[in-house]
């Protein structure tokens, strides 16, 4: 049986410096080695991974180093750095069904 999304709520706020949000198993990538390789071996590695062939906006996946994906997403912010805000979604059990960050709101797009 399929559950129904029941209400959405403003869960926290996510701050940018780098233009990107990681969306990810902080478990995989927390740890002091072995890193995987699909992040590189410190920022300026990852940052040239992410713009290997890929132009903006950035929405790449990341690998697990077998090969498969799964190791996580990242994604270009809207308009860049700042502090956006991030919805959860619940289902009729309450639990998270969707996250949502909102990089650009309907009255930022307007102007």
């Amino acid at each position: 049986m399929k559950t129904k999304t029941t209400s959405r709520k403003q869960i926290g706020e996510i701050g940018v410096d780098a233009g990107l949000c990681w969306i990810g198993d902080p478990c995989y990538i927390l740890h002091a080695a072995p890193r995987p390789k699909a992040i590189g071996k410190d920022w300026a590695d990852f940052c040239d991974i992410l713009h290997e062939g890929d132009h903006y906006p950035t929405c790449k996946q990341l690998n697990y180093d077998l090969g498969h994906p799964g190791l996580g997403v990242v994604v270009s912010t809207g308009y860049g750095d700042g502090l956006y805000p991030v919805y959860a979604e619940f289902n009729d059990e309450g639990r998270v069904a969707r996250v949502c960050v909102e990089f650009i709101d309907d009255e930022t797009e307007a102007e």
